[in-house]
């Protein structure tokens, strides 16, 4: 995946930061020198799938707005999350992100700039199955 740093691609930074495939959460737990259970508490949050999936959840860097998290670490995002933008709480108060060298997967995989999820175009629908065929069998990271 070629990544971009352009504008449009960075912004997703600060309104809706990208979710984790489950070898991001060891990667990025390894780099922060935090246990997995350490990230998950202190740095991510759970987002439901859509439709008859809302039982398998999705980990994502939380979003902070007015120096509050939306929602607490470790906890199930409440429904309006994904409409309230905030910025990733790995993105530095300069823009940089803290932990650019192990990104979650979809922040490396998606361009804003050319509305594009690993290469072909960014639908929704179609990036939802992605996330759920990675985490139906791996629920057990939230335990």
């Amino acid at each position: 995946m070629d990544a971009c740093a352009c504008e449009k691609c960075i912004s997703a930074c600060r309104r809706d930061p990208g979710r984790l495939i489950p070898g991001d959460v060891k990667k990025i737990a390894a780099f922060l020198k935090l246990s997995e259970k350490e990230l998950l508490e202190r740095h991510l949050v759970r987002i439901p799938a859509k439709g008859r999936n809302k039982h398998i959840h999705f980990p994502a860097p939380a979003k902070i707005k007015a120096a509050r998290f939306l929602a607490a670490p470790g906890t199930v995002v409440p429904d309006y999350y994904d409409t309230e933008k905030g910025r990733c709480v790995f993105l530095s108060p300069e823009g940089a992100c803290l932990i650019h060298e192990v990104k979650p997967f979809e922040c490396a995989a998606y361009m804003g700039c050319k509305h594009t999820f690993l290469g072909r175009p960014y639908v929704e629908k179609d990036v939802e199955i992605f996330f759920v065929s990675r985490w139906r069998k791996h629920q057990d990271v939230f335990e």
